[in-house]
């Protein structure tokens, strides 16, 4: 995992974003950026290969959707190849990608540590590279030329404190059972995620457990049977952490099922603030959830793709804003939302 102390992160605001469409650009922090080397051929009538995760979650398809329309915006000609979190199938789909010879690949990596020996095949191939969303595991920063999304160790971190804020809040303490829905194994949010959770609590709140954690896949469905299985495991929980919305939403599911009254007897926090965690944080069984605006995540990746095809410098490393979201600011996410 990068340390993040090596590396200039810098938080890349909707304001910041435009500014980057306008023309101008950072300096890049990093040595040595891959596939930067000829004459840049420019973004109109760029061809990209855009390799991203999945179209099913919600998240995933508005961020698709907000990249591939920036990026057409600027004449760019996008194809899109989806997997489903299957880190060996993409693997396959950038071999195909490299031979293609586009002008440049933007990835978002089905595992973190996976993608790295892709990573070195599209740059010796000379194709420069943009990562989007989760950063890859590895020091070699030069292995892209630019990466944009959250900071998840940080979303995770926020969790945490507001699980021991929502816990105080509602006179239950900080000390007693937790559990924990996370994404898929392998991807840089989960592990992001859960190490900014776990270390977060030990650290603030050292009488708060971690009873049981499950994998929900960044799918309802799964999150609810998962916390389930963790709620007939464990008895008097009193937090809960699923790494998205709509796995807290599952998890919320599973808990009534269980006799627990979410947002009474029991704190449930999430991440995104999709279009569950607002409905839930605004129907009181959600206390908190941190903005992670795929328009804007979509709008970060193009904005640094299309730099990159113009020749002009970039960050190597970015971050997205992710602002803490309870009931008393919820409005700040109702656009994200559609509301």
């Amino acid at each position: 995992m990068i340390k993040r102390n090596k590396i200039a992160a810098t938080v890349l605001s909707a304001v910041a974003a435009a500014t980057v469409l306008a023309g101008c650009s950072s300096p890049n922090t990093s040595s040595g950026s891959a596939g930067n080397a000829g004459s840049p051929p420019g973004a109109q009538d760029a061809k990209v290969t855009f390799l991203t995760v999945s179209q099913t979650c919600d998240y995933c398809a508005r961020q698709a959707e907000s990249f591939k329309s920036t990026m057409e915006e600027a004449g760019a000609k996008v194809t899109t190849v989806t997997t489903n979190f299957d880190a060996a199938e993409q693997a396959q789909q950038i071999n195909q990608a490299v031979s293609s010879k586009p002008d440049a690949i933007v990835l978002w990596p089905a595992d973190a540590s996976a993608v790295v020996p892709s990573l070195k095949r599209i740059k010796a191939a000379g194709i420069p590279v943009v990562v989007s969303t989760s950063i890859p595991n590895s020091e070699d920063t030069s292995l892209w030329s630019s990466f944009t999304g959250p900071d998840n160790e940080a979303l995770g971190a926020a969790a945490a404190r507001a699980l021991i804020s929502g816990l105080k809040e509602k006179g239950l303490g900080t000390s007693g059972s937790v559990i924990m829905v996370t994404g898929t194994a392998g991807a840089a949010s989960t592990i992001g995620r859960t190490d900014g959770f776990t270390s977060t609590l030990a650290k603030e709140a050292p009488e708060l457990k971690i009873v049981g954690s499950q994998p929900g896949n960044w799918d309802q469905t799964q999150a609810t049977t998962a916390a389930a299985a963790l709620f007939s495991q464990f008895d008097k929980v009193i937090g809960v952490y699923g790494q998205a919305d709509n796995m807290t939403a599952g998890a919320i599911t599973a808990a009534e099922r269980a006799g627990y009254k979410p947002g009474e007897n029991l704190i449930a926090v999430g991440s995104d603030c999709t279009i569950d965690g607002y409905n839930n944080i605004e129907a009181g069984k959600q206390y908190a959830t941190n903005l992670q605006d795929p328009k804007l995540d979509g709008q970060n990746v193009a904005n640094a793709a299309i730099s990159v095809l113009e020749g002009k410098e970039v960050e190597n490393v970015t971050w997205m804003e992710t602002p803490l979201i309870t009931e008393g600011n919820l409005s700040e996410c109702a656009s994200a939302v559609g509301k």
